[in-house]
């Protein structure tokens, strides 16, 4: 019998929410405990009173634009997941630091990680091990520490999305290794002991055209085929360019496709005459114009896809991006997409972006296991 289990609390009191998280995971035997948590929650007294209760697992979590698992969603509240020793072997969490030195930062937390383990981390077996990766997710730093992870571990994927705090891109929080820190990054590496894949999805593809960035800095993008960003975006979604607004951006999401796959690249907002987007996007890059396909009905074909592939679904660690809350919540679609995920138990947040192999948006990304 399986030793999963998921719990959610809407309470906002983070006390009373960690009493009440403690109460749903009581037959708990956690090798992992992973929580995620409204942005106004304490996450050291959440993180401390879960690693008290349950002193063998390594406990880690972050704020969110919302939170979620299969007995609960909402925002305001915490949801949690341990995973038992039926399915997690040697595992180990550290923060990192990012807002100073972030090379430093995650180099430090990888030789706590290596430490802990025995073993440094490029010598880990990939087939067996996973990273799970609660990003710092307020100041633009994702596609850095991303780089620097794959730095310390070219071989182990890292899979995770970035810290929320409602949309406002002001501050987070994550928590690891008894610690909370608003500049940290919280890692666990962990061994499998049962069959487990990374978990991506998005519900786009691309449309009959594509755009090559000819100038970009940073996370913008300056020329399109060299003529002005957002003019040329405007024209090709037929819009006028003062007339661009949030919905368009929503609904017509730029793709970076590789091998048949998309790796979304959303837009935020017009900067002067160029297009602002949630991720960074190199000059050359050919991207293509995306259009959307049912957002329920994807994430059902995928969660089938991997429950045919490991032969079962035991539970799952969720990360769905913000855009994709907020277009269940202007489709109606928020209790049928909810309805979807529980068909395995989980915990997720709503998050300021996704990672694995690099920072991507508008996509739902996790580790799931049989």
């Amino acid at each position: 019998m399986t030793t999963t289990r998921s719990a959610f609390t809407a309470r906002s009191d983070s006390r009373h929410a960690a009493d009440e998280l403690i109460a749903a995971l009581a037959d708990a035997r956690p090798r992992v405990l992973v929580f995620f948590a409204a942005l106004g929650h304490d996450g050291a007294l959440l993180g401390d009173a879960l690693a008290a209760r349950f002193p063998g697992a390594c406990v880690l979590g972050c704020s969110t634009n919302g939170e979620f698992s299969n007995s609960g969603h909402g925002k305001g509240g915490v949801a949690a997941l341990a995973i038992g020793d039926d399915r997690v072997g040697a595992c180990a969490c550290a923060l990192a630091e990012v807002d100073g030195d972030l090379e430093q930062g995650l180099a430090r937390a990888g030789d706590t990680l290596a430490e802990r383990l025995g073993r440094p981390l490029r010598e880990l077996d990939p087939a067996r091990h996973i990273g799970l990766a609660l990003l710092e997710g307020a100041h633009g730093r994702e596609e850095a520490i991303n780089a620097a992870l794959g730095d310390l571990a070219p071989l182990l994927r890292f899979v995770g999305g970035s810290a929320g705090d409602n949309i406002s891109f002001t501050g987070t929080w994550a928590y690891a290794d008894g610690r909370v820190s608003a500049g940290g990054t919280a890692l666990l590496v962990a061994e499998m002991r049962s069959p487990f894949e990374v978990f991506k999805t998005c519900h786009f593809t691309p449309g009959e055209r594509s755009v090559v960035v000819t100038r970009s800095h940073q996370r913008t993008i300056l020329e399109l085929d060299g003529r002005p960003a957002a003019a040329y975006y405007a024209e090709l979604i037929g819009r006028r360019p003062e007339a661009l607004g949030f919905a368009d951006f929503l609904a017509n999401p730029l793709g970076l496709m590789i091998d048949g796959e998309a790796w979304l690249r959303s837009l935020v907002r017009v900067e002067g005459e160029g297009l602002f987007l949630a991720c960074a996007v190199a000059e050359g890059s050919r991207l293509s114009l995306m259009r959307p396909t049912d957002l329920v009905a994807d994430t059902r074909a995928r969660i089938e896809r991997a429950r045919a592939q490991l032969g079962s679904i035991d539970g799952a660690i969720l990360f769905n991006c913000a855009y994709r809350m907020i277009e269940a919540d202007l489709t109606g679609q928020v209790d049928a997409y909810h309805a979807t995920l529980a068909t395995m138990t989980h915990a997720g947040m709503q998050s300021n972006g996704e990672s694995y192999l690099g920072h991507i948006n508008q996509t739902l990304t996790g580790l799931v296991w049989a």
